[in-house]
């Protein structure tokens, strides 16, 4: 099967977003900017992207590729700190990741009534969110998939926001699931007529000036809106790709990063919840610690996709 280049470049642009977003000295409207569709963006290239299978083949699928990744992640942050707690006496942050790799929660900040405090592992709750999202949209009957997501997007998100947190990003899979379902049904489009484009631009203006989306918690003010403004900006990003494509020196990096996303994220969420770029950058200045949030998920990816190519290569050669 032949790799969309331009959605390879589409996800490379959202992981570098992804990255960004995390910037600890952002301005509010930088953040809401990115965070008005970098998340809704993977949602969406994943329902494009999706195949319908049986629940047996899905799920088997998905624990090896997102929930794999996801664990993996989690015992080498846990590796870090038993080291810090063995060195330093102080075992507070292995038994708060501990319970952060149990719960999946990608946010401190919800507002639930219930289980609003739980510790968050950070970035990677996307995996079982995702897991959660794509097996529950394959469940739904084929004919009534984009009305039975739009329902359940209410329910999950009115549900995490006010209600209770459920682990495991449950409600923000459940959240996310019409996004999925939009890209889902962007397969069968050919064309989007210029008062489309208009009202989605309207739309995701509206929604940058007066409304929070955050799928962690989950979180959309304006619910639908929110969802069209996202749409709409994804859909620039990937017209922005397209154009990217025929640029190699654009391109390549950009569609490597979009192949490799996954790995890129669990790189960078060791460096969040390890402080590494900060412990690295001795002189303190918030610029180099900025070049070392993207060096160290970019060079741990590109480590280990060179580790995988060399294993690959020498069972090859003890086959022959």
């Amino acid at each position: 099967m032949v790799r969309d280049k331009t959605l390879d470049i589409t996800k490379g642009i959202g992981i570098i977003l992804v990255i960004i977003g995390h910037f600890s000295f952002l301005p509010l409207q930088v953040w809401k900017f990115i965070f008005s569709f970098h998340m809704p963006l993977f949602f969406i290239v994943s329902g494009y992207l999706f195949k319908p299978k049986g629940i047996k083949e899905s799920l088997s699928k998905d624990f090896k590729r997102p929930m794999i990744p996801y664990f993996d992640t989690c015992l080498i942050i846990l590796a870090f700190y038993l080291a810090y707690w063995l060195k330093s006496g102080d075992g507070s942050q292995f038994k708060y990741y501990l319970i952060a790799s149990l719960v999946g929660n990608g946010s401190k900040n919800h507002e639930s009534m219930f289980l609003s405090n739980l510790p968050s592992i950070g970035a990677i709750w996307f995996f079982p969110a995702l897991l959660v999202c794509r097996n529950v949209y394959g469940a739904l009957r084929p004919n009534k998939r984009l009305l039975w997501s739009a329902i359940i997007f209410v329910l999950a998100t009115l549900l995490g926001r006010y209600v209770i947190f459920i682990p495991f990003s449950v409600l923000s899979g459940l959240s996310a699931i019409l996004f999925f379902a939009i890209g889902d049904r962007l397969k069968e489009v050919r064309h989007i007529r210029a008062p489309i484009w208009v009202f989605g631009g309207l739309c995701w203006v509206v929604c940058l000036l007066f409304s929070t989306l955050s799928l962690a918690r989950p979180r959309l003010d304006f619910y639908f809106l929110d969802v069209i403004g996202a749409t709409f900006a994804t859909l620039s990003v990937y017209l922005l790709s397209r154009s990217f494509s025929g640029m190699d020196c654009l391109a390549k990096p950009l569609s490597w990063l979009g192949q490799q996303s996954l790995s890129v994220l669990c790189f960078h969420l060791i460096d969040l919840d390890c402080g590494l770029s900060g412990m690295i950058n001795l002189w303190g200045d918030q610029w180099i610690t900025c070049v070392l949030r993207f060096l160290f998920p970019i060079g741990g990816t590109l480590c280990l996709s060179l580790y995988k190519r060399y294993i690959n290569n020498h069972s090859l050669g003890n086959t022959f």
